[in-house]
This record gives C-alpha cells, structure tokens and sequence, in this order.
C-alpha cells in the first residue's frame, strides 16, 4: 500500500562515482510507500507515523526529490545491478530506510542497529548542482569532513551528510531555508553516491538522545514544498445522516471551477455492490469564504430512500477532477449512515 545481509565497510553507501551522471529524474505524482516498509532483504524497518519535527522546511532548495536506498538501490553495493543514474532511483514512490542494515547502535530499530536517517536523490544525478537548505531556523554546532549538524533552539538536531561547498561555518545562525551546502558524493576523501543524507537526532523520553526517525517529516515538509497535484480536489464529507450528506470541494489551482462529488453507499465508487449518486458542489457557504476564500464550494444532497432500512450504510465522497490532476476521495470518507 502506498501513501497514494551483509555490507560491505567501503560500500555502506553504495558505490564509488563520479561527480557527474545524467539528468533522468521522473518526476511523476508524488507517492510514498509507508514508514518502515523496507527495500527487502534490507533489514526490519520502524513503523513510525510520527512527525517528529513539525514545521520543518524540506532540506533541499526545489523539488523533485527522491527518498529512497542508496545501498540497496540500483548501481548500490548490496543493489540491482545498473548505474546510480537510472532511472528507478528518480522515481516516485518514496522508500524509507531509517534502520536498514548498518553496524551503528540505533536504540529505536527492531534489531537494535541501523542506519541512521535517510538518503534522498535530488532532481537529478549531478553533483554539486542541487543546493540542501536549512531545515530549521539555528546554529551551526559541527562541520567535519562530509557532515554539517544544524541544532535548533529545542534542541532537535539536524544532519546533513555529503554536501559540497558548504557555505557555513561553526557558530553560524542560520534561517530556515538557506542554502547550507550542494548535494554531492563527499565521504571522507572516497566518494560515495550522489544524494543527502538526513538524519534527525532528538531526545526521547525514558530513551535518551537518539536519531528518530526522519521519514515523516520529510514526507510533510515535502508536500508542503512541491504542494498539491495540479488539479487535484481537495475537500471534506463533513455529515452523512437521516437530514441527507454533506461537505465540500474544490480545487486550488482551479477554484472558479465547481466539481462534481460521486458519493457511493455501501462500498467505494467502482465496487459493483455500491450504488452511486453524482452531486454538484457549488453551493455558497459562508465559512468556505474564509477558510478557502472562494465560497461556492459546498453539497448536500437527500439519501437515496434504499437506504432506510435500518441497518448501517458506508458513505463513500470522491471529488472528481475535470483537469487531469487524479480524483481524491474527500477527508471524513468512508463515513457510517445508521
């Protein structure tokens, strides 16, 4: 479901390469299979829904941006065989690895061990061309030969990993979103893959201070970078009762345009046991004005006389995108008729 060994000790990130690949990013809709899913064979992830660094920037400049295996990926030491540049390694769904195999004492994995963060591929396979930026607003606590550590004023800290011409220096303050250094592939005078390693290190109650994993909050951070599909609807089914259904919808990018909501009862929209009802949502509310500032967005619509049966019915809301951007089942969805 999206949301949608061994190593060797000079391959731990994969192989050795230049500093300069092709450009072959796939930059489709974004998609991300779910924390703790593991590239297999690559150890036993940590499902771990949690945000632990709400609010903070995506620690590259511009989208896309791949989260995925450098070892276990395409062209890595333990990986298909191929080149780093190829294209499954720039294409979307995001892959976690926040406790894949590694020798590193890791208090919050399965086994104990395991990496410590993430790795992500920027755009493209280039060197030194992608700028990483500040997480966070802070200072500048450690530079060593491939690593720059942010520490924020709560005390969270962030690594980045394998940069080039960093731009910081020890002691620096730093704003939320400037540029710390280029992705590149430096590893103590050896060069591993192309990419940025991310890690978190917080402290955990009852644990102590301990990398955490990074996963979900680089999957927000990165929404709130590259923003919504164009043409993806957005909305809510706020109330399914014996008065009717009700909520709204809409889209961002095209708020002039009222959609239309298939509501579906007793299973999703496709499954043959459903029966469906196609509603118009382009009713005026007032509180949709400030919320969304566009106001004709809202649907109601009776219940088909079916359903008083007295038995509990699944109310299924799918906004229907007329711009190509994908349909997207409305927050609330399912909701129980009784």
């Amino acid at each position: 479901m999206k949301r949608s060994i061994s190593f060797r000790s000079l391959g731990l990130f994969g192989a050795a390469v230049g500093t300069f690949c092709p450009a072959v990013a796939v930059a489709d809709e974004f998609s991300y299979d779910p924390p703790g899913v593991l590239v297999p064979s690559s150890g036993e992830g940590r499902v771990d829904d949690f945000v632990y660094a709400p609010g903070m920037r995506f620690p590259m400049e511009e989208g896309p941006a791949f989260a995925n295996s450098q070892v276990y990926g395409v062209g890595g030491s333990e990986g298909p065989a191929g080149s780093q540049c190829d294209a499954p390694n720039f294409s979307y769904p995001w892959h976690d690895n926040y406790c894949e195999i590694r020798q590193w004492d890791m208090p919050l994995c399965p086994a104990g061990t395991g990496h410590q963060g993430q790795d992500i591929r920027a755009a493209t396979c280039d060197a030194d061309v992608h700028w990483a930026v500040a997480a966070a607003d802070g200072a500048i606590t450690s530079i060593g030969n491939y690593s720059v550590y942010l520490t924020a004023p709560d005390g969270t800290r962030y690594d980045y990993l394998h940069m080039s011409n960093v731009q910081v220096n020890v002691g620096d303050d730093v704003t939320q979103g400037q540029r710390l250094g280029l992705v590149s592939n430096q590893f103590n005078g050896t060069p591993t893959t192309v990419h940025l390693h991310f890690n978190l290190q917080q402290y955990v109650e009852g644990v102590g201070t301990v990398y955490v994993p990074p996963y979900m909050s680089l999957v927000t951070s990165y929404q709130a970078l590259v923003g919504p599909p164009p043409g993806t609807a957005e909305g809510a089914l706020e109330g399914a009762d014996c008065d009717g259904v009700r909520g709204y919808a809409w889209e961002p990018t095209s708020a002039d345009t009222a959609l239309t909501v298939r509501l579906s009862f007793g299973g999703a929209s496709g499954d043959p046991s459903a029966s469906e009802l196609d509603v118009l949502a382009s009713e005026s509310r007032d509180d949709l004005c400030d919320s969304l500032g566009s106001c004709a967005h809202a649907f109601t619509s009776r219940l088909p006389l079916s359903l008083a049966d007295g038995t509990p019915h699944d109310v299924f809301a799918l906004g229907l995108d007329a711009t190509g951007g994908g349909n997207s089942a409305l927050a609330g969805s399912p909701m129980v008729l009784s």
